[in-house]
């Protein structure tokens, strides 16, 4: 009987997360997916910036550092004007657990080069990623107009950030 519980459960859970996938976000909810993302670019810089000795890991890791703090601000601005308060919801716990599991596997098993190759390779694919949920999912939901824009004005920022992150992957690849 257990076996056969076990087997249901793990036939309905992919669908499970499927569904998941669809659930439309509130505005409320997507302030707090972007107040996830940039708490991890956050905390992912703050990371690359004290451990790196790359001048071009940590010129990155700044940007990254200065940009999402300035994202941040205007996020909470955009909340109190609006009267908008960001909610934690799936994607945002998603994003958070996904970041913390990075960090701790950069900070245990990295150094040096494959630090920082690493933490290239992350920024590749999570500005991706980022990039996929913005078209996909933040836009397309957000119902207020001025979060609609700054959703846009993010994601000129995530592509910005995607080039930037692909150039230092790049180079990177080239010093091993």
């Amino acid at each position: 009987m257990k076996k056969l519980l076990m087997l249901a459960f793990a036939m309905i859970a992919p669908s499970f997360a499927d569904v998941t996938e669809t659930i439309a976000l509130s505005d409320a909810e997507i302030l707090g997916v972007i107040q996830a993302v940039n708490q991890a670019e956050i905390d992912s810089g703050n990371m690359a910036d004290t451990t790196s000795s790359n001048s071009d890991v940590k010129s990155f890791a700044r940007l990254m550092l200065k940009e999402h703090y300035n994202a941040y601000a205007a996020l909470k601005d955009l909340s109190v004007r609006q009267n908008i308060t960001p909610q934690n919801n799936w994607l945002s716990d998603k994003v958070k657990a996904d970041e913390e599991k990075h960090l701790e596997s950069l900070d245990r098993q990295q150094q040096g080069i494959l630090f920082d190759l690493d933490y290239a390779s992350h920024e590749v694919e999570f500005h991706e990623k980022m990039l996929r949920l913005w078209d996909e999912k933040l836009i397309p939901q957000a119902q207020n107009e001025e979060l609609k824009r700054l959703l846009a004005d993010v994601r000129s920022a995530v592509v910005r950030h995607l080039e930037e992150a692909k150039k230092l992957k790049a180079s990177l690849g080239r010093k091993k």
